[in-house]
This record gives C-alpha cells, structure tokens and sequence, in this order.
C-alpha cells in the first residue's frame, strides 16, 4: 500500500506531456504574401507606378523569395477569398518579373512571346502551385473560370498605364472585398481611364470595359448598371438607368514607369481591338 500511495503521489505532481500534434500552425494570409507586401510598398508609388530599374537591380532578394512561395504553395487548401487574392498577387507578382527579365523595355507588348508565336501573356513566365503558368492562363483559365467576380478587372495589372493602378500592399482574404472595392471606386474615377460625368449622353470608358464587358453583363445596359453602385447622384441614377451612350478610350500600354510620361491613350491602337 505504501508503494502505490507513493507511485500514486509522483504520478499526480508530474507535468503532462503535451501531445505531439505534428502540424505547424496554419500561416495567415498576411504572412503568407508578407514578402510582396514589402516590395510594393518598397518600389510602387503613390501612382501605381512602378521603379522597375531599383527592383531589376534587387529582384533577387526581393521578389524571387516571393515568387519561390508561390510555386510551392497549395492554394487549393485556402478559402474562396484567400485563393482569389492568391492568383491576384500570383498574376500581379509575375507581371513585374515579366518586365523585370527583360527591362528596359517601354512597353509590355515589347516582350517577344512564346518562340511559337503569341503574345507575352501566353509566355510561360514560372511556376505556380508547381505548375509552369503564363499570364492568360491565371487570368482566363483560373481566375476569371474559377470565381464570378468582375472587380478583378480593377486588380489585375498588365505593366500599363491604362492598367488599374498597382496597389502599394498585396491582396489578402480578410481584406479582399474592400481592397477590391476601393480599386474598382479608384479605377472608374480616374479621369485618365474613365470620363463619366453627368448631364452628358456619352461616356467614355477604359477598353478593359469592352474587352471583358459580359464579366459585368450581357449588355452595355447591364455594364452600365454594374458601374452605378461607384458612383453618386445623377451619375449614379443614370448609370443604374443604363441611360448613356458609350464609346470606349484608346488603351495606353507606355509601361507603368514613373520615368515615362502618363499618356491619354494608344491613338494608333485599332478600334476594335
């Protein structure tokens, strides 16, 4: 009996071991795209502009790291809103390597495409969740397949000046819906994309509305109306009404560069294009 009343004693005062779980905690969407945090906050201005000469010359330190997690990453694993903002940095990040690998350059459509022919969007620019991707294969066939969500168009920046402006943080879950928000209210009242004011019959939207129109609806009405809820009073009103005639801006691809003067278009870009 004494034995056991010992054995009993020792047992009772002795720390439980804690259980091995195995598993690193999950990493928050913060932490996940820290890296591109601080390189955009580092190289973009408050023009959305980008110092693609400083970043060429540290790109190694600066946007490889970031670019390595992305090819090791699963996004399958996250949440709608975590995977969006995922292939929302993945096409961003990937763009700027894109001008990076081949700067100086005065625009993104100065890049040679595939050796098959193409575009530079359909060159193969790295890996993504293990997978060699190019830029309209994450725009088309992931993004705009996979989720329903027209402000992308306000996000995804293809190194132009008639691009959105690029967003000096990166895209996370938590914050995505109100990031996305504020670039489509940003996007649509800049007067170098947009020029929509009131007591007019005509507006003049971004190409990207007429490129991706049926993203936003089946018809310039239902384009209109999706543009209403950014915007105030009469020019609100009409939108909703779907009450303009539009044309579409000529498209600005000068590289989004600080260096290179802020155009009002491509006059020579085609119309229908």
């Amino acid at each position: 009996m004494w034995m056991l009343a010992v054995l009993l004693c020792v047992g009772s005062s002795a720390p439980l071991a804690a259980a091995p779980t195995g598993a690193a905690p999950p990493e928050s969407d913060s932490t996940r795209h820290a890296a591109l945090d601080r390189l955009l906050e580092r190289f973009v201005d408050s023009q959305g502009d980008v110092d693609y000469a400083a970043l060429q010359a540290q790109a190694d330190t600066v946007l490889a790291p970031y670019l390595q997690t992305l090819a090791e990453a699963r996004p399958s694993a996250l949440d709608r809103e975590a995977r969006l903002a995922f292939w929302i940095n993945a096409y961003n990040a990937y763009t700027l390597k894109l001008i990076v690998d081949h700067y100086p350059v005065a625009s993104i459509r100065d890049i040679d495409g595939p050796s098959d022919g193409g575009t530079p969007f359909e060159r193969p620019v790295g890996p993504v969740a293990d997978t060699v991707r190019t830029l309209d294969e994450i725009e088309h066939e992931i993004i705009r397949v996979r989720f329903d969500e027209p402000r992308i168009h306000f996000a995804l920046v293809c190194a132009a000046k008639s691009c959105p402006r690029l967003r000096r943080e990166a895209y996370t879950g938590p914050q995505l819906d109100a990031q996305l928000d504020a670039q489509a209210r940003r996007f649509l009242h800049a007067s170098s994309k947009n020029r929509i004011a009131g007591g007019n019959g005509t507006i003049a939207l971004s190409r990207i509305l007429k490129w991706y129109g049926t993203d936003f609806g089946p018809t310039p009405t239902a384009v209109q109306r999706a543009l209403a809820p950014y915007f105030d009073g009469a020019v609100r009103d009409s939108l909703a009404e779907g009450a303009y005639d539009v044309r579409y801006r000529p498209y600005d691809w000068t590289l989004n560069a600080p260096s290179l003067d802020r155009g009002d278009g491509d006059p020579d870009i085609a119309a229908d294009s």
